[in-house]
């Protein structure tokens, strides 16, 4: 039996932090020519974080996802931010675990859409985003000053 278990705590938790530098590290790689420009649109002066989910295997985390505001609007726009597995937890269904996770978060908190950024190197994300029910859009700013940004949205249906 899986023991992995789901917590919900805040962008600042150590364990996420740790998963975030891991996956900062692993994209570094493949994105090196645009990581300065990156790095400035993932946390904008004024983020709002609304959670942040980790999964952890006994102690060891393994896998995270955070929910950004996006701020009032006709939607009630929210953002899916820093979805990672680390190595130890790959090839386990947790990164739709995540996702389900921060939409479950996005319907509590009466969100009606969610926005997702990743990249054109990621094809393992894209194809992710894709079977989990994301229809891929025209990339939306901030990251529309990136060549390699593919941007995605997902209505959040409102709870039965």
């Amino acid at each position: 039996a899986d023991r992995v278990r789901w917590v919900e705590t805040a962008w600042e938790d150590p364990r996420a932090q740790a998963l975030r530098d891991a996956m900062d590290a692993e994209m570094g790689v493949r994105y090196a020519d645009v990581e300065d420009v990156f790095s400035t649109l993932v946390m904008p002066p004024g983020t709002a974080w609304l959670t942040t989910w980790v999964a952890l295997d006994g102690d060891e985390p393994v896998a995270t996802a955070t929910l950004r505001w996006l701020g009032e609007g006709p939607d009630r726009l929210a953002e899916v931010k820093k979805v990672y597995v680390a190595p130890s937890g790959r090839r386990r269904g947790l990164a739709s675990q995540a996702l389900r996770q921060v939409e479950g978060t996005a319907r509590t908190l009466g969100v009606e859409r969610l926005h997702l950024h990743t990249g054109s190197l990621q094809p393992e994300a894209i194809a992710l985003y894709e079977r989990e029910g994301w229809e891929q859009v025209p990339v939306f700013a901030p990251y529309d000053v990136l060549p390699v940004s593919v941007c995605f949205t997902k209505p959040v249906p409102a709870a039965p």
